[in-house]
């Protein structure tokens, strides 16, 4: 099982494979810290706390909160379809009204399933390493009307993972949330037997077994992300992050 300690000396030494599934179980005591409760927003709708999962492998070597790279497009080069997600920050313990200057960090994995700035990665393409490298991870403030928008492509998948994206949100320099967001299986396969995602092919891990996003079935529907678009044009999307602050 791996923790956040152990991701932190990883980090260091800079020596992971995303072939290592324990680097996905689930974080108990995070999810523990920070229970998913509802209260109804002024305007009716359900207003939730977005659930807690595991940060997960290869952050930001140091930490998400020291990662300098504040911008909008995190591609940095790499080839995929092109996704658009906008992220829109808000306070459970305040009706659901939006959280402005919070900070969302995101990173995920390239098409073929490795990640930026790690080194000795094993994955189904074989070793690579990527120290050193930023693509596909980066931070936003979120603007006044509690939107932080990103500019990257699908992620690929790599052993023992559903297809995911990393979150975490800091409000005032405090960490508020650290999650992860799946998507459609219907648009992943798709994506994962189109021209540039081929040489994988279909994740056989599906979004409700995957060791994180399917260890509850009201996590994994808060916590997939509805996609409109296509392969050719790309996918955009809004995901809600509840905090309670």
């Amino acid at each position: 099982m791996e923790r956040k300690s152990f991701l932190r000396t990883f980090a260091v030494a800079a020596a992971a494979g995303p072939m290592l599934i324990e680097a996905c179980k689930k974080d108990s005591a995070s999810t523990k810290t920070d229970t998913t409760t509802t209260t109804t927003s002024t305007n009716g709708s359900i207003c939730t706390v977005t659930p807690t999962e595991v940060e997960g492998p290869y952050p930001y070597v140091g930490g998400e909160i020291t990662n300098p790279l504040n911008r909008a497009d995190v591609t940095g080069g790499q080839t995929g379809v092109p996704l658009s997600i906008s992220f829109i920050v808000v306070n459970t313990n305040d009706n659901c009204n939006v959280v402005t200057g919070a900070r969302v960090d995101i990173w995920h994995c390239n098409k073929d399933g490795y990640y930026s700035g790690y080194a000795n990665q094993t994955g189904v393409l074989g070793a690579k390493s990527y120290a050193g490298e930023t693509w596909l991870r980066g931070y936003l403030l979120t603007d006044s009307s509690g939107v932080a928008k990103f500019s990257t492509i699908y992620p690929g998948w790599y052993g023992g993972r559903a297809t995911h994206i990393h979150l975490e949100v800091f409000v005032s320099n405090v960490l508020k949330k650290v999650s992860q967001i799946a998507f459609s299986e219907t648009i992943s396969d798709a994506v994962d037997v189109s021209t540039l995602y081929a040489a994988l092919g279909v994740n056989p891990i599906r979004n409700a077994s995957d060791s994180i996003l399917g260890n509850s079935a009201t996590d994994l529907a808060n916590e997939t992300v509805a996609l409109t678009g296509s392969i050719a044009a790309g996918y955009s999307g809004t995901y809600t992050i509840g905090v309670a602050l």
